[in-house]
């Protein structure tokens, strides 16, 4: 279990002793004292047949997402779990540094929730380490760093009346006058930049700059919340127009941040704040209509746990519960009996806390409660098109989805990112019967501790590669062809080899691996002692499989899938695999075919525009100009068109979002 509190801290930091002294001054000075009400510990918590029970604040009920009784219980089950886990561990203090409130603030309202509220109160109104520096013009409080931003919202909304008057008047007080004016890059009296840092003396705002989409998130649902709390109409008009633009983008061109295993939950969290505490009606619907977006983006790849790829900022988590993607939710959607062992995020208890419940369609997307196998064609933007409005923006990377009963399988067209990139382009994840799933990551790569994306880092994926994907057939190309090659699996995962093609047996799904230009697939023990001896290993106890390939302009890998229901047994899928036909004919050329015993043509050739990537599929060129968000018999949204659909276990959702922002649920 996490330790409760550990964080960086300065060397000079010290642990707050006390209550914040600026609250008795901030009352002299004649500041409106805000209303305390009746929303007690026993409303948030109560028991029933001896469980406990977590409740939100009321929001209109036409716009909550209707759950049938068995999901609120099993929702009610996980939380428990979560609030048991967060609480078991009990340390005092808090670290208020910049934004390390990002971790404690949060498992503080955890244990508000699970009893210790005496403690955790205490240090949810601890005085800011920098409270006369940074935060002098804002009473003392921390309205700068959006991962504390996001925290502060739900402290002073759902658990404001357990706060004392004065420092709920100070919280008041401060925000008053951060939201006075816009707060981005609005000149800071600390300032003595430019210089390195994120803090306003490095920035020059009296709010955190940093745009990457979650921070985004974070940031302009706490200035709005707050600039509507205290009366600012003018930052309010201005912060509500942002959402509605942003909610308009994100249905007509997807997330920029898209599917990402490490910040997916962190943009979830600011916009259940948004959901619960947003007065006006647009925007309540607008937070709604973006949570219901992230939850059915997040349904596709989510499994037992798991979340399969490709995706953006991918951290290279191992799997499952690995980053606020299969964390968050899990909250939700379940479908895993154990839950996390490891570590949480953090932001649970907003979820926990909060009125919100994905549609119930989405659920059963997420549970796989469709007829399977089915294909999902997506496409993804780029980085910056949601959050700064590009209604009319173009695709930038197209993915192929195949969820079958076993199993799924993911790739985009552009493969994973070369130096510098953020993007895993291919991964599979497995049934497994222990674990929810497993998943196999692979790369044109020899560092086995980055077989996902190379985060950002130079020199670890070999040279720019594409992928084409049919169903459970795909053909993976790198433009170098003594390019080396690895998997990293779990240690469960059986290997075996025959005539050239290396298969992979986990619970219920078999993988095979043919090479192409490259020698076959082997388990790799050198490579298996270096990663397990990483003392900051992500993957422990797996096992490094590798190849290289043996020269020329390409090499790669074909990969084909079975399961019982489509080859029934393991022996029958090794006869399907070994009597396929691939043609390398032109492999210098990069062009490769692969046909599969069932009659199934893959072929691929290769463009160095990943959006025009030949990709042929039984004789017919795909199309790959006129993508969709999502085209697929279970979800379903039109680029440019502002419209969700999600059909899935005998449930559907649609949400229509207009061309001015307006979200609306018919």
């Amino acid at each position: 279990m996490m330790s409760l509190f550990r964080v960086q801290r300065p060397p000079s930091f010290r642990l707050p002793g006390g209550l914040p002294c600026l609250a008795a001054l901030a009352i002299l000075l004649g500041s409106a004292a805000v209303a305390q009400g009746d929303w007690k510990l026993s409303d948030m918590v109560t028991q029933e047949g001896g469980k406990r029970i977590f409740h939100a604040r009321p929001v209109d009920p036409s716009l909550r997402n209707p759950w049938p009784a068995e999901l609120e219980a099993e929702f009610q089950r996980r939380a428990d779990q979560i609030i048991a886990a967060q609480t078991r561990d009990v340390k005092a203090g808090v670290n208020t540094y910049f934004e390390n409130e990002k971790r404690t603030y949060g498992y503080l309202m955890a244990h508000v929730l699970g009893g210790n509220e005496e403690a955790a109160l205490k240090y949810l109104q601890a005085q800011d380490h920098q409270h006369q520096d940074w935060h002098r013009e804002t009473a003392g409080i921390d309205y700068y760093a959006c991962f504390t931003l996001k925290h502060q919202m739900r402290k002073y909304f759902y658990f404001g009346d357990l706060l004392t008057p004065e420092y709920k008047q100070q919280m008041f007080d401060g925000a008053k006058k951060w939201t006075e004016k816009d707060p981005l890059r609005r000149a800071h009296y600390a300032y003595d930049g430019p210089k390195e840092g994120w803090g306003p003396d490095a920035r020059n705002s009296w709010v955190d700059v940093r745009s990457t989409e979650n921070l985004y998130l974070m940031r302009v649902s706490s200035v709005y919340l707050m600039a509507e709390e205290t009366g600012n109409r003018e930052t309010t008009a201005q912060y509500k127009q942002y959402l509605l633009d942003y909610t308009k983008a994100l249905y007509r061109v997807g997330m920029g941040e898209w599917d990402s295993e490490n910040y997916h939950g962190h943009s979830i969290a600011p916009l259940l704040n948004l959901y619960d505490f947003a007065q006006d009606r647009e925007v309540q619907a607008a937070a709604k209509a973006c949570l219901d977006f992230m939850c059915a983006a997040g349904a596709v790849k989510y499994w037992r746990g798991g979340f399969n790829g490709p995706t953006k900022r991918d951290y290279n988590h191992a799997q499952p519960f690995g980053g606020s993607a299969a964390n968050a939710l899990w909250v939700w959607f379940g479908d895993h009996p154990e839950g996390k062992s490891g570590e949480w995020e953090s932001d649970e208890v907003h979820q926990i806390t909060s009125a919100y419940r994905p549609p119930l369609a989405v659920v059963n997307l997420a549970r796989k409660k469709f007829d399977r196998p089915v294909e999902i064609f997506a496409a993804k933007p780029h980085y910056e098109a949601t959050t700064s409005y590009q209604f009319d923006s173009r695709p930038e990377y197209l993915e192929t989805q195949y969820i079958a009963h076993s199993y799924q399988m993911g790739s985009l067209t552009g493969g994973t990112s070369v130096d510098g990139g953020d993007v895993n382009g291919f991964k599979i994840l497995a049934f497994d019967k222990e674990q929810g799933v497993v998943a196999l990551h692979a790369a044109p790569s020899s560092n086995p501790a980055l077989p996902g994306s190379p985060m950002y880092q130079t020199g670890v994926v070999a040279e720019p590669n594409r992928v084409a994907q049919q169903e459970n057939l795909a053909l993976w190309l790198v433009k170098d062809g003594k390019s080396p090659w690895l998997w990293v699996v779990p240690a469960e995962v059986k290997v075996s080899s025959e005539n050239g093609v290396t298969f992979l047996e986990c619970d219920r799904t078999w993988v095979a691996i043919r090479p192409l230009g490259a020698q076959p697939v082997r388990v790799d023990k050198a490579l298996t002692e270096q990663l397990n001896s990483d003392k900051k290993n992500r993957f422990p106890g797996y096992q490094v499989l590798s190849c290289r390939g043996d020269g020329g302009n390409f090499c790669g890998l074909a990969m084909e899938v079975g399961e019982r229901e489509s080859h029934g047994s393991l022996p029958q899928f090794k006869k399907a695999v070994l009597s396929a036909e691939l043609d390398v004919a032109e492999l210098e050329q990069g062009v490769v075919r692969y046909k599969s015993a069932d009659g199934k043509w893959l072929g691929i050739h290769w463009n160095d525009d990943p959006l025009n990537l030949g990709v042929w599929r039984n004789g017919q060129r795909r199309d790959l100009q006129n993508a969709a968000l999502y085209d697929s018999p279970v979800i379903k949204a039109g680029w440019g068109e502002g419209v969700l659909e999600v059909h899935a276990g005998e449930a559907s959702f649609r949400c229509e979002v207009d061309a001015a922002g307006r979200a609306s649920f018919p």
